[in-house]
């Protein structure tokens, strides 16, 4: 039953990558658009652990040097879905929007079932991930009405889609009490900024349609380490074993080339602007054409460090501090400003008994969180501050003797401006399915 249920959620989640809901985001026109979170639902729920979450069956994607503690093969793929409300002290919308959130597979080099048959401590570990991650999204349509000198109105819509992904490899070690760990990816995507204007009460007027079209590609890298202090050790019982966590992680500036183009198009009065279903059948003739390749442009510097206190598996809280220095970004060919930014999380994940055998709601894992972010998005010289919580659980499902989760999570938060407002309400679910027999030496005696 469990393994059905398991499948059926995996048909869910790859039918919702193929009917993602379109959200109407304005504020993704700036910079690269929306920055997505970086990791799994159960690495996002506790963004304060970003730096020192260490767990044998969830992997931590923002600190590479959490890899070596992985005690089993997981995939991981997860979605989700937002209710966003927008206000700008002269109107109020709302829309739903839902998305793939990543793809991620992960796996020690080193099998954890031969290091407890051998039984002896194993100072040296080594894991590895390869992933598939969103960096960036843009989805927005605005329109606005004007009037000209003769009073007839005119239409201005501004739309763009869109996004960047990265595809990323990376690998950690362990020995002893220190952890190191580092990802190489490749950035790819493409983002689309178009602006229609409509002559809407010229009856034999020509309208225009302009697109901003923009291709990104290059190499990322980022690296962290991790060190663990034992306030208590027991190599024959390690569910009593406590100790506390520091972990950093970064990357310095990273260069990535832009091709863009911009073409204008003059259409007919047929042409019914950005939402037309049959764009093409009202082209007139191209006004103008502009391209670009190899244009140099930089992602930004980031930094992370964190600490936390561990319980053996039932607990884990801590807190953590990152930058990203978006100064390095040229921001000429969008619309706003950006500014350097910074976050803050704190975060708890309790497991009330993880060996328990006949109470199943002692296994689930409990997480929370609370941070604040300085966004860097700027609109006329205000910025942006986001605030929220995040509460979830891992759900552990068993099935041919392997441990395996459902990670749910709800994400309630503001970002505001003195002039603007933007509620939201994110629905998240993860799939983590964990195999601890991948490169498992049998043995015959």
């Amino acid at each position: 039953m469990k393994y059905n249920i398991t499948i059926i959620c995996m048909i869910i989640f790859l039918q919702t990558a193929y009917t993602q809901v379109s959200e109407n985001l304005p504020l993704s026109a700036l910079g690269i658009g929306e920055l997505t979170e970086p990791g799994t639902v159960a690495g996002n729920n506790l963004s304060g652990l970003f730096s020192t979450y260490y767990n044998g069956y969830n992997v931590n994607l923002v600190n590479p040097a959490s890899y070596a503690g992985l005690a089993s093969t997981a995939f991981d793929v997860g979605v989700d879905a937002s209710y966003i409300t927008l206000d700008d002290n002269k109107s109020t919308q709302s829309s739903w929007g839902g998305n793939l959130k990543y793809l991620s597979l992960s796996f020690p080099l080193i099998s954890p079932v031969n290091i407890v048959l051998d039984r002896r401590e194993q100072l040296f570990k080594l894991g590895m991930n390869i992933a598939l991650l969103p960096v960036s999204k843009m989805d927005y349509r605005i329109n606005q009405t004007d009037f000209l000198d003769d009073g007839s109105r005119v239409l201005r819509q501004y739309g763009g889609n869109g996004g960047l992904n990265k595809l990323q490899f990376g690998t950690g070690a362990q020995y002893r009490n220190f952890s190191a760990g580092f990802n190489i990816g490749f950035l790819f995507g493409t983002i689309d900024n178009e602006k229609s204007l409509l002559f809407e009460e010229l009856p034999n007027g020509h309208h225009t349609y302009t697109v901003h079209a923009r291709s990104y590609s290059g190499l990322l890298w980022d690296a962290g380490v991790l060190y663990r202090h034992y306030i208590r050790r027991n190599l024959e019982n390690p569910t009593r074993n406590s100790w506390i966590s520091i972990g950093m992680y970064g990357n310095s500036k990273l260069p990535v080339s832009v091709d863009q183009k911009i073409l204008t198009i003059r259409k007919a009065n047929s042409y019914s602007g950005l939402d037309d279903a049959n764009p093409d059948v009202s082209t007139i003739d191209t006004v103008s054409l502009v391209t670009d390749e190899n244009f140099r442009n930089h992602l930004p510097s980031q930094f992370g460090i964190g600490v936390s206190y561990t319980a053996a598996t039932r607990l884990q809280v801590g807190a953590n501090f990152a930058m990203e220095n978006w100064d390095n970004f040229n921001n000429s060919l969008n619309i706003g400003d950006l500014r350097n930014s910074w976050s803050t999380a704190a975060s708890i994940e309790y497991t009330p008994d993880p060996g328990s055998l006949l109470d199943y709601w002692s296994r689930v894992s409990y997480r929370g969180s609370v941070y604040l972010k300085n966004d860097p998005r700027v609109i006329e010289g205000d910025g942006l501050r986001k605030t929220g919580v995040q509460l979830g659980l891992g759900l552990p499902i068993f099935q041919k003797r392997q441990l395996s989760y459902i990670n749910f999570s709800v994400d309630y938060g503001k970002l505001a401006s003195q002039t603007f407002k933007e509620n939201y309400i994110r629905f998240n679910i993860g799939v983590t399915l964990n195999n601890n027999l991948w490169f498992y030496k049998r043995r015959f005696e």
